[in-house]
């Protein structure tokens, strides 16, 4: 009976490369965030056992002696690895072991160390146990995230051949503003690295032609670093960069204009306890004609509208453009303008966490433009900080859904999503006008800024 229905069985039918594939995509991975899911990968060095039901390579190995066999000379299932402790001999037999199965194809290590190693001697045998583990394989993802072992004491150490193919760092620990750290990751050591995400501690990017995703959460970098390290990788997608005004913000005037023709995503955070941060220091020599995604954070941007018209002018208007995020602003913000320079917008959000002052401008001109789709035509998603003149705001708004509901192209697109504040006391509508609205299908709300 058994025979009969191995036989009958449709997986019975499938050849060695169609489960071969299935197996593989068993596996949640990508091979640039893999560990996003880290509880996904083989854990080497935890104190309880694991079952094997939470990872599929070992459920698949053992249904039968052919898929076990197939699995087992199957290496994209065995080359991510998440280990917790090298220091004994065990630890570093079950990893090598798990790992053969990888054969040389690149593999991926989550070192995530949970050991509390403050004596240097100790911290010099992990560290050694881990360069000499790693110099073993060739890497094509390494998440590293010990505040003991930071990540410039080791990488530096490995083979050349172990890097030479890492595609993905990503380096997750404290910043220690009294100790100098330094990692050059520079396009002959690691020709393949596509992407960077860091936290803690001073990288220097040198001229790196492969690289398309970089963020950055600390330490902030002077503006000059950070056009420094945008002019050295221009096949960048996707950046975060922490900007600080100190140690030369100023002077780039006399910088070469940075085309970043592949960059999609731009997040700047600008950080600054002393000083505001003058917005146009950083965007008066870049040109972003592709982006899709654009977020000013921080707390002390002073914003110019005339060095963001100038930007769009070289951008060509930002034809891909979909998100805009102004986080907040010292300096007052007229909507109309800032709209016009972005005609292709899906949502923005301008200054929704001001406190109490109102800092976005909309006069007559920006809100019949808003309501008529002369500005923004697409618009859907509508997030903004305290306002003086919210009944006006909310007429416009009215007026966006009749103009849409009678539209035959779509153009202007209806709200499906308004949230503001009132500005400090002020409020020059009823609560009954918002149920009227929200009836309208737009998902809307307000309320009073906090102080």
């Amino acid at each position: 009976m058994s025979q009969t229905s191995n036989i009958i069985s449709p997986c019975s039918r499938l050849n060695d490369d169609v489960l071969r594939e299935i197996f593989i995509h068993c596996i949640i991975r990508s091979s640039y965030t893999d560990y996003y899911y880290p509880e996904k990968v083989f854990r080497v060095g935890y104190h309880y056992k694991q079952s094997i039901r939470e990872h599929p390579q070992f459920s698949v190995s053992q249904v039968c002696s052919s898929w076990r066999d197939i699995a087992l000379l199957t290496p994209q299932l065995w080359d991510s690895i998440r280990i917790v402790d090298l220091t004994s001999e065990a630890n570093v037999g079950i990893a090598r072991e798990y790992l053969s199965r990888a054969g040389n194809v690149p593999i991926s290590v989550l070192f995530d160390p949970i050991r509390n190693m403050s004596a240097p001697r100790e911290d010099s045998f992990h560290r050694s146990n881990l360069i000499n583990f790693l110099s073993s394989y060739r890497l094509r993802s390494l998440w590293f995230t010990s505040n003991i072992l930071p990540l410039h004491l080791f990488l530096p150490s490995l083979t050349q051949q172990s890097v030479a193919d890492l595609e993905s760092l990503l380096a997750w620990h404290r910043y220690d503003s009294t100790t100098e750290t330094s990692l050059d990751l520079n396009d002959s050591r690691y020709p393949k690295l596509a992407v960077v995400r860091i936290l803690g501690g001073e990288y220097k990017i040198s001229s790196h032609s492969s690289l398309r995703i970089f963020t950055s959460a600390g330490p902030p970098m002077s503006v000059i670093q950070s056009l420094d390290l945008l002019s050295n990788c221009p096949s960048l997608e996707e950046s975060l960069l922490w900007i600080t005004r100190a140690n030369g913000s100023q002077g780039t005037a006399s910088m070469p204009q940075i085309h970043l023709r592949h960059l999609r995503i731009l997040t700047l955070h600008l950080q600054s306890r002393r000083d505001e941060i003058h917005f146009s220091t950083f965007i008066e020599v870049l040109s972003l004609p592709v982006l899709e995604e654009f977020s000013l954070e921080g707390q002390a941007v002073t914003w110019s509208a005339t060095a963001f018209q100038s930007l769009a002018h070289r951008s060509n208007y930002f034809p891909h453009l979909r998100k805009f995020c102004l986080g907040e602003t010292t300096s007052n913000v007229d909507a109309g303008i800032l709209l016009a320079s972005m005609p292709w917008l899906k949502s923005i959000f301008l200054c929704p966490y001001n406190t109490g002052t109102n800092k976005v401008i909309f006069d007559d001109l920006a809100l019949n433009g808003l309501a008529s789709g002369s500005l923004t035509p697409r618009l859907q998603s509508f997030y903004v900080g305290p306002i003086s003149n919210a009944g006006s705001f909310l007429d416009m708004v009215e007026s966006r859904m009749e103009n849409a509901q009678m539209s035959s192209n779509g153009i202007p697109a209806p709200f499906t999503e308004v949230e503001f504040k009132y500005a400090d006391d002020t409020q020059d509508y009823s609560e009954s006008r918002l149920l009227d609205i929200r009836q309208l299908g737009i998902l809307i709300s307000t309320c009073k800024p906090w102080k």
